[in-house]
């Protein structure tokens, strides 16, 4: 066990979390399952750190700048991974998260991302939960969220969205919950939410919508929850179809 850290042995586990590490500590037991390392000061992450066992790995809280390539390549059996306020990761290559076949919970808040590449979640089939909130996100590229099939949170409030183009949630067949709150939405593509069969709360309200033309909430036809308070909508014709649409549903708000 790393000097400074406690180590468990059921489940294998080793806490080395709030000890002003600026790297991760060496002489990790390969077989540990769990590791925390959370509320640290570590800058660079690196390829080979990590043993192929671990399932849970917290690094939130850090000072985390640069992921080295192949960092998280080889943790099969990788299910959590924590990498939530980290203010100076404002960069992530494509292939960061590859291989991760296994992830069912990707945190990313409070990372002043304002961008992220394309084909990122490539692969990550069995992720349900995404946090991306609080980041400076701008804008979010078609099918970025293809290969999550299983996704089923979707966390993007508290970011600088300003708009949802017709093919960004495309692939997200099992999402229940969508956050989008607290960006700068002015635009949403009448089509942006085709494919969201199962979505049942909807959060739009403290962004800058005027209307949604288009009837893009016509898609969603397991929708129970909705907010839409704090926009500066238009109280003329181009509020039509959304009173419509409230007129034909059941959806609390």
């Amino acid at each position: 066990c790393p000097a400074l850290c406690t180590c468990y042995v059921s489940p294998p586990t080793v806490s080395c979390q709030a000890n002003n590490f600026s790297s991760v500590p060496a002489g990790l037991p390969p077989g540990a399952r769990r590791l925390f390392l959370q509320n640290n000061v570590i800058g660079a992450l690196r390829a080979g750190t990590f043993g192929p066992s671990t399932v849970t790995l917290w690094l939130y809280s850090n000072n985390i700048s640069s992921i080295q390539p192949g960092t998280f390549r080889h943790l099969p059996a990788l299910e959590e991974l924590d990498l939530g306020d980290n203010p100076h990761l404002h960069v992530l290559a494509p292939d960061t998260f590859h291989g991760l076949h296994r992830l069912q919970a990707l945190h990313l808040y409070r990372c002043r991302l304002a961008s992220l590449p394309s084909g990122i979640f490539r692969g990550l089939r069995s992720l349900q939960y995404l946090y991306l909130q609080e980041n400076g996100l701008l804008y979010l590229q078609d099918d970025l969220f293809a290969d999550l099939a299983n996704l089923s949170h979707l966390f993007l409030h508290g970011n600088r969205l300003r708009a949802l183009s017709e093919g960004v949630f495309r692939g997200l067949s099992s999402l229940d919950r969508l956050l989008l709150h607290a960006n700068r939405l002015a635009g949403i593509h009448r089509r942006a939410f085709g494919g969201l069969a199962r979505l049942t709360i909807l959060y739009l309200f403290n962004n800058s919508l005027v209307a949604l033309p288009g009837d893009p909430l016509a898609a969603l036809p397991s929708l129970q929850f909705l907010r839409l308070n704090a926009n500066p909508w238009a109280c003329d014709c181009r509020a039509r179809p959304l009173w419509a649409w409230f007129r034909r549903t059941r959806v609390s708000s």
